[in-house]
């Protein structure tokens, strides 16, 4: 008994070294699942492309419509009740921070928006609030507006520059005239001697086809197509 159980462990053991090297196949010819093959198939995956929308192809965007998001830039196929409850805020870099600080030291009532911004907690509407809350409206000096003005050796020499626009006008008109007649001219010429040419080539087909069939039908010293009597006629 101790024989044979000695037998079967050394088998074993000669077996083990065969199944690990069974186990550990390199199959470069099994690829893993893939939307967009970028490679011929039963190469190994170097790098797999996934886009949020099933389908989509950036270089094929013209048969599939872009996702449509909201004012927030989340994809539309959110429901609304889980959509408006991401809290949205404005992302500043940390080395605009010095200078927010400044700011907000310099004028106490921009300190709270600022200490939101660069804590990362501002949101559109405290922007709004913000914006609409500094904003000051427009002043216009209308006595600094330079107002057009010409001087007296300008002034005379209105209708010299009115002259000179109808003249300017007038030979873009003839020029415009010219040019019209001219490519039309070249247009109706050469679609003639395109008919005239095309008209030659058929008449020229339709003769040869004439002529073949006489050569095969009709000529008496070429009997290619004539039937064999068979006697019985």
């Amino acid at each position: 008994m101790s024989a044979r159980r000695a037998a079967m462990s050394a088998a074993a053991r000669r077996a083990a070294p065969l199944a690990q090297v069974a186990l550990q196949r390199r199959q470069l010819h099994v690829s893993a699942a893939r939307q967009h093959q970028a490679v011929n198939p039963g190469w190994p995956v170097m790098y797999s492309i996934v886009y949020d929308k099933p389908g989509w192809d950036p270089e094929m965007e013209l048969e599939y419509d872009v996702m449509p998001r909201d004012e927030f830039g989340v994809p539309a196929h959110i429901p609304p009740e889980v959509s408006t409850m991401i809290r949205h805020t404005y992302y500043i870099p940390p080395q605009y921070y010095p200078f927010l600080k400044k700011l907000g030291d310099d004028t106490p009532e921009l300190k709270p928006y600022m200490d939101k911004l660069m804590n990362g907690e501002m949101t559109f509407d405290d922007y709004e609030e913000m914006f609409y809350q500094f904003a000051k409206p427009l002043k216009i000096h209308r006595p600094r507006i330079p107002m057009p003005y010409r001087s007296a050796v300008e002034t005379a020499k209105s209708e010299e520059i009115a002259w000179e626009g109808s003249w300017l006008s007038f030979r873009q008109r003839v020029l415009g005239d010219y040019l019209s007649r001219h490519y039309l001219r070249d247009f109706l010429g050469g679609m003639g001697l395109g008919l005239f040419f095309a008209w030659v080539y058929i008449q020229g087909h339709r003769q040869y086809r004439i002529d073949m069939k006489l050569f095969y039908l009709e000529a008496p010293e070429h009997k290619i197509n004539w039937v064999t009597p068979r006697g019985d006629l």
